[in-house]
């Protein structure tokens, strides 16, 4: 018997035992987070047990099995995974205390680990984006992590790297669990992307097609999904007008590409960025250019672009682009632009009359924009986390239900300029149309 007590694995057993007993007589909002407290600090003691395998030699493929087990329960993706975030913990043992304290999540643990595999370990070290990807949601954290470690790309690994995934490239069939067929493409990430935002470009069309946002959801023929794959094919099947078998070529997405003066002059040999801040390889750059329309969006001292106010209530394809240069997508989960809206931060109908001003403006997913509404919030820009969050709308900033709006007249246009004017502790910055510095501090959804 006393052999039995001092056996771990039965010492164990019976913590669990008691665990169990303790959340069946706890609210299950309270228990749902006691159960996700439990799991950070066994993932914390478990980073540690395997950072302490690297402290000692072991391999990545050592430490990938031990994390793996020998029931054959874990996917080798996952072990992979814990593999990542124990060599991140060896390198920085606080980001286990941090998992064990509460101020990290997995995730976000998982977000560093990945950075830091793509930067040498410099991301595991680095303080300020550890407390920075802390400090958010995992979306915008990843967006972090991704700026960070393109920032740290040079040039040439950069080629190398598309060079490399350009040859692997490929197109297989497969079987699917549920009886369909699977077509999977795989490439550099520079074309897959592409192929995506040609994708849901053609997803969007075939939305609007459906009804759009006039038609609500439950009455649409068909789910995103559905639309997404009919989108894909008609992009790989139907011919362009005039016959030619060119036809992806001459229908390619458009790709926004941000450059400074320099580096269009050869002053500056860095790469070129998409709009989510990823280097683009100079042989992609130079593939897409043959095909490309280029637009110049100019901006005002204070990065302002077309203040429409009370004219119009919907955003101008100039707007439009402004957007897509300055949020690169939605602002709440990182959702591709060609899935966005232009969002009202003070709603057109509100109470309070927001203009369409590019600093009233914000990209969001049709998603993120319907559940937005539905709960009656509204977002700000935080600029000391340079975050966008949410909050409670005011009674002033929340527009007349879009059902109830549908069964009277249309609301008259009001005139420019009798538009109830901010207080003066109610303005806000004018926010810069650059990456990631849209400074709508006070606006409201």
């Amino acid at each position: 018997m006393e052999g039995a007590f001092n056996d771990p694995a039965v010492v164990i057993t019976d913590s669990m035992l008691a665990v169990d007993h303790a959340l069946a007589h706890v609210p299950p909002r309270d228990a749902v987070q006691l159960i996700e407290f439990c799991r950070r600090r066994l993932d914390a003691t478990e980073a540690r047990l395997l950072a302490d395998r690297y402290e000692k030699g072991a391999s990545d493929r050592d430490v990938e099995n031990m994390a793996a087990g020998d029931d054959g329960k874990t996917s080798k993706a996952e072990a992979k995974k814990k593999a990542r975030r124990a060599k991140a913990t060896n390198a920085n043992p606080a980001l286990a205390d941090r998992l064990e304290n509460g101020t990290m999540s997995t995730e976000q643990a998982d977000i560093v680990a990945s950075a830091a595999e793509d930067t040498d370990g410099a991301a595991a070290c680095d303080d300020e984006l550890i407390d920075a990807i802390a400090s958010t949601n995992p979306e915008q954290g990843k967006k972090k992590a991704r700026e960070y470690v393109n920032k740290r790309t040079r040039a040439s690994d950069l080629q190398k790297r598309y060079d490399r995934q350009h040859r692997r490239r490929g197109v297989y069939k497969h079987r699917l669990p549920n009886g369909n067929s699977a077509l999977t493409m795989h490439g550099p990430d520079e074309e897959i992307d592409e192929l995506e935002r040609a994708i849901h470009a053609g997803s969007n069309a075939e939305y609007q097609a459906d009804g759009g946002r006039d038609v609500p959801r439950s009455k649409h023929p068909r789910t995103h999904d559905q639309r997404n794959f009919d989108a894909a094919k008609k992009l790989l099947t139907e011919q362009p007008e005039g016959g030619s078998k060119r036809g992806a070529r001459i229908r390619r997405s458009t790709v926004f590409v941000t450059a400074t003066v320099e580096q269009l002059s050869g002053r500056d040999s860095t790469p070129l960025t998409s709009i989510d801040g990823k280097p683009l390889p100079q042989s992609f750059v130079e593939d897409i250019a043959g095909d490309a329309n280029f637009i110049a969006q100019l901006f005002s001292e204070d990065g302002e672009l077309l203040w429409q106010g009370r004219e119009s209530r919907l955003a101008t394809p100039a707007q439009i682009r402004g957007l897509t240069s300055r949020d690169k997508g939605c602002v709440q989960c990182q959702a591709p632009v060609e899935r966005c809206v232009a969002h009202h931060l003070l709603p057109w109908e509100a109470p309070r009359k927001g203009p369409t001003n590019i600093n009233n403006l914000v990209l969001l997913c049709v998603d993120c924009h319907v559940r937005l509404h539905a709960a009656k919030q509204t977002m700000f820009y935080d600029i000391a986390s340079q975050t966008w969050k949410v909050r409670q709308a005011a009674p002033d900033e929340i527009p007349p239900d879009r059902r109830a709006r549908s069964s009277g007249s249309p609301p008259e246009k009001e005139p420019p300029g009798r538009y109830a004017k901010p207080k003066p502790w109610e303005r806000q910055p004018k926010p810069g149309i650059r990456p990631g510095l849209s400074h709508a501090a006070d606006s409201v959804e």
